[in-house]
């Protein structure tokens, strides 16, 4: 039996060098600078800035990118709705594009047909943790003068074409929330090669201080300069998005073992998929040739329409299974937005960036994932052992015999 722990022990020992130095606003006991250089290096990218979640990471990364009221943001349907919102956070509006049939994906040729002259950005997002088609994405970018912002919550060492994602697009988001690869609670962290993208995104992470940087761990005013009266402190509009130093701490323990975290992710998938392959009404996300997933769940879609979705998640249940998870609502379906729009109509003065402007979200269809996400079935990666893994291979093998 192969095994990991839940929580590493470098982990551990950084906790204990956190609270051994204590908290104080001058000094820290340095693992911000710390989990900021060891994540720029390891994904090949000069600037790392820390972030609370990896939501408030796309928020900076759009303020960042100088995305506000009015303009629209590409994403796809197919995501947790974080990708979406953060459009509204900065006041700008989200434009859906829908998924390829195969990879569930965002699909280019669907962004190609979403864009406007008030197009300012796109968020791929790297979907259980597979990468989208990130050369004809980048391509159309270039071609539009667009920043890629990657949403990569889900997507932990995963490849296209020998480039980790990650270092593909102008700005690369990562959350460190518990069902993560690796996490410290919560957290998150935003990547880049452009250092006036990531100084603008830890102004924006850190309530728009002066005297700091783009530098991996300069995200504190020095004290000579902040302890004097005529110093100014905020020269841009900013949030305060920090990690708590103790969780940062974490993090660093849990980036160290990696590849081993998401070595395991794989390795569950593999059981699921040697069960899925072999099963005429399962058929699970295709990975392109070039691309390496790093199966932050392994997903598949039921193709018999006569198999109830909950049955066959009971079944599984009363078998011994840890139970799946359904995908989630296309985005442009969920109650807020379907709601906004007629709010926007009903009081366009409490509105004014939207009013005009939203599209009504009852009347946008994604049709290719707005048919697949009812059938999608979302089977856990995150075993620590092997020997759970293969036994919840083997209880779903046997559910797939029952309906069989």
């Amino acid at each position: 039996m192969q095994s990991i722990p839940r929580l590493s022990a470098k982990s551990r020992q950084y906790v204990n060098e956190v609270l051994d130095f204590g908290f104080h606003n001058a000094s820290s006991a340095g693992f911000h600078g710390r989990l900021e250089k060891a994540f720029a290096a390891k994904f090949g990218v000069k600037y790392a800035i820390h972030h609370v979640n990896g939501t408030a990471t796309m928020h900076s990364a759009l303020i960042a990118a100088d995305v506000g009221a009015g303009d629209e943001v590409i994403v796809p349907t197919q995501s947790m709705a974080s990708t979406a919102l953060v459009a509204l956070y900065v006041n700008a509006v989200p434009i859906f594009a829908d998924v390829d049939p195969e990879t569930w994906t965002i699909s280019v040729e669907d962004i190609r047909r979403k864009l406007t002259p008030r197009t300012k950005a796109i968020i791929p997002v790297s979907i259980y943790g597979l990468s989208p088609d990130y050369d004809p994405l980048m391509a159309l970018a270039r071609e539009h003068n667009l920043p890629v912002i990657e949403d990569n919550a889900q997507c932990f060492l995963g490849y296209y074409k020998g480039r980790v994602v990650g270092s593909i697009g102008d700005l690369a988001s990562f959350s460190f929330q518990g069902s993560k690869h690796m996490t410290c609670g919560d957290g998150g962290i935003l990547i880049s090669n452009d250092e006036k993208l990531a100084l603008n995104a830890r102004r924006a992470a850190t309530i728009g201080y002066a005297a700091i940087s783009a530098t991996p761990g300069d995200s504190v005013i020095p004290q000579e300069l902040r302890c004097h009266p005529t110093f100014a402190r905020h020269i841009s509009l900013g949030y305060n998005f920090r990690l708590p130093e103790i969780a940062a701490a974490i993090a660093l323990g849990e980036l160290e073992r990696l590849e081993e975290l998401v070595e395991m992710r794989k390795l569950c998938a593999r059981f699921m998929d040697e069960v899925v392959r072999d099963c005429k009404w399962l058929v699970s996300q295709k990975t392109p040739e070039g691309c390496i997933h790093s199966y932050w769940t392994y997903a598949a879609r039921i193709t018999n329409d006569d198999l109830d979705w909950a049955e066959f998640r009971r079944k599984f249940v009363e078998l011994g299974g840890d139970g799946f998870y359904g995908s989630w609502l296309p985005i442009h379906r969920e109650p807020v937005f379907q709601s906004l729009s007629a709010e926007i109509e009903r009081v366009p003065q409490r509105y004014p960036q939207w009013a005009g402007l939203m599209p009504d979200y009852r009347e946008v269809h994604c049709p290719v994932w707005e048919k697949i996400q009812p059938r999608i079935i979302q089977v856990k990666t995150n075993s620590l052992d092997t020997d759970t893994a293969q036994r919840q291979a083997d209880i779903l093998a046997q559910a797939i015999r029952f309906f069989s």
